[in-house]
């Protein structure tokens, strides 16, 4: 079920600048026609003639196609009718007569207001279209099948059997099944929706609206999952297919957590946050050289953490020649490089004091590199070094940072996964190596994840 969240005003403005107008329906479908579903094909009931209610219901023919085709393959049965049917309202113009009686609410259309959801007793998907129509014209109208490929994911679990695991399961496990459509879309084998992979950066900065608050209790009901959450399950599913996704259940790895008695939740000042991040950087990669994790062994030798240091202008051309950039491992001298002015601080002012060490950790983990004789101009240090911010955001998250020990507090993560996928794309931030935020995030996920032997150091 998708609920309306709160999310802090700073984030939201990254949110809303980062966004583009995503197309849906352009491309080239499967059988190389573009052709809107019918209502007679697909019924929505009460929809109207607006772009939401095609949107969807094109959507929906594209996901019933999905799990019709994939459904048996993983759950070794048929998929089925959804008996209920869909159900498109306006809260200001749908009468509350209009609406099917249902145990899921109690005939009044203000009950439905700025939601989506799937009832499984009435084996229906309700949605809001004026609150959906809002939503594409903020995010873009992927935003439309998305949501429409979540709920149909809890219609899988209930067609399927699995519709009993806590909330934070049930709600991670039907984004993954959205992800897990959303490839088959990109990869070309729908008829209606298309997508383009470059498309998805300003959908998944979307999940600012849908992840829970930062501190929130991940076994409470209706729990959802923090940003990160929802955004690597989508991710998993999209990489490694429903099968994936079928095995989440409570042991997974969860970032959202609630928040300590007397936990303010505030931010370090920005010059502190600097310097915090500077020594927690250090702290990770000492150990990671030489005792390592509990899943990654130590990497060996001794470890000599860069001198980190702001810059700007002319500053920010390492060895007097190059580009002006805003955040650079300078291998002439070994030093990290960071322009204040242009970078960090508003990155710290727009999404959190985490995304200044996420955003350090990438020249940092250069330096690493370099240390370790490995590549530091190119797509494999790219990704490496992205994916090693996840492996110390996982650790970090762990406690397992001996030096203090040294935690991160809820919704650190979400703010590691906000910067990459609204800064780290800027040639000024990392080197160019031709990933999307979307790809650059999965490897982030990967470090977070599985740990350091995803990073190849």
């Amino acid at each position: 079920m998708h609920v309306r969240r709160i999310v802090p005003a700073a984030l939201l403005a990254v949110l809303l600048a980062g966004c583009t107008s995503t197309v849906v329906g352009d491309g080239t479908p499967a059988d190389g026609l573009r052709a809107d579903v019918s209502d007679a094909e697909l019924p929505v009931h009460l929809a109207g003639d607006e772009d939401t209610d095609r949107i969807a219901r094109n959507a929906l023919a594209d996901v019933l196609d999905y799990w019709h085709r994939t459904f048996p393959g993983v759950f070794g049965q048929d998929f089925g009718d959804v008996e209920g049917g869909f159900w498109s309202v306006d809260p200001d113009s749908t009468d509350d007569s209009d609406l099917p009686a249902s145990d899921c609410f109690d005939g009044d259309v203000e009950e439905l207001a700025g939601n989506a959801f799937y009832c499984p007793p009435d084996d229906a998907v309700y949605y809001d279209r004026a609150w959906m129509t809002d939503l594409a014209g903020e995010y873009g109208p992927l935003v439309i099948a998305e949501i429409m490929a979540h709920e149909m994911g809890h219609a899988v679990q209930t067609h399927a059997g699995i519709d009993d695991a806590e909330s934070i399961v049930a709600e991670t496990q039907a984004e993954c099944f959205a992800g897990s459509w959303t490839r088959w879309v990109v990869d070309g084998h729908s008829r209606h929706v298309t997508v383009r992979a470059a498309a998805l950066d300003p959908y998944l900065l979307g999940y600012l609206y849908f992840g829970d608050p930062a501190g929130t209790d991940p076994g409470g009901d209706g729990a959802h999952g923090s940003l990160f959450d929802q955004l690597s399950s989508f991710q998993e599913g999209y990489a490694d297919g429903p099968a994936a996704c079928v095995a989440f259940d409570s042991d997974r790895l969860y970032t959202e957590e609630a928040a300590a008695d007397g936990d303010d939740d505030g931010d370090l000042p920005f010059d502190d946050s600097v310097e915090h991040a500077d020594d927690t950087l250090a702290a990770f990669w000492r150990q990671a050289f030489t005792a390592g994790f509990e899943d990654t062994p130590a990497l060996g030798g001794s470890f000599t953490p860069p001198d980190v240091r702001a810059a700007n202008g002319s500053g920010m051309v390492c060895g007097g020649r190059g580009e002006e950039l805003d955040l650079e491992f300078c291998p002439e001298d070994g030093s990290v490089r960071y322009d204040t002015a242009d970078l960090l601080e508003p990155a710290y002012d727009e999404v959190g004091d985490f995304a200044v060490d996420t955003l350090l950790g990438l020249p940092y983990g250069m330096a690493v590199r370099r240390q370790l004789g490995l590549s530091t101009d190119d797509p494999e240090a790219v990704t490496s070094v992205v994916c090693a911010a996840g492996w110390y955001a996982r650790e970090l998250h762990a406690g397992a940072v001996t030096a203090g020990p040294i935690e991160i507090s809820p919704g650190d993560v979400d703010e590691a996964a906000v910067v990459l996928l609204r800064y780290a794309t800027e040639r000024s931030v990392l080197p160019d190596a031709g990933l999307s935020g979307f790809e650059l995030a999965d490897y982030f996920r990967q470090g977070f994840v599985d740990g350091g032997s995803a990073c190849r150091l």
